[in-house]
């Protein structure tokens, strides 16, 4: 059982992993297939990006800051499909409906494009995380909603 689930933890973060170099795998990932499009995101904490790579795309690191990593490729097999460019926009909000816009911003490198925004959250608490994708060529934008609690570092 153990290693199962170290399997899918593994395998959940394997895309966060190879971008930002996490040093644990604690994040959880998910994907939404939508039309033609399949839509990768997690969410973790900003304290498991190594110093260099935070700094590098000018993220806090800080024991109280998440990231939320998005991106979006064609349907198919991840690493052969190139991403796609898309409008991502979202908000943050916390226990006490306090909430905050999220700013995105887009990396390129080679063929990977991913969207990526920090954001604060209170310790143990659930933070409701919502984001919307418009995607040239799709219908029309898809809205993913989901919940994480994040502890301090």
């Amino acid at each position: 059982m153990h290693t199962r689930i170290s399997t899918l933890i593994y395998s959940l973060t394997t895309v966060a992993s190879l971008l930002f170099g996490l040093q644990s795998n604690t994040a959880v990932a998910a994907e939404k297939k939508v039309g033609d499009y399949i839509i990768y995101y997690n969410a973790f904490n900003s304290s498991f990006l190594q110093p260099d790579i935070a700094s590098n795309y000018k993220i806090p690191r800080s024991g109280l800051t998440a990231v939320l990593n998005v991106s979006i490729h064609k349907d198919g097999e991840p690493t052969k499909q190139p991403a796609v460019p898309a409008n991502v926009q979202g908000k943050v909000t916390n226990n006490l409906s306090q909430f905050s816009q999220l700013a995105f911003k887009e990396i390129k490198e080679e063929k990977a494009i991913y969207y990526i925004a920090d954001f604060q959250f209170r310790p143990e608490e659930e933070t409701d995380i919502e984001f919307t994708i418009k995607v040239p060529g799709m219908d029309r934008p898809e809205t993913i909603s989901f919940k994480q609690k994040f502890y301090a570092e």
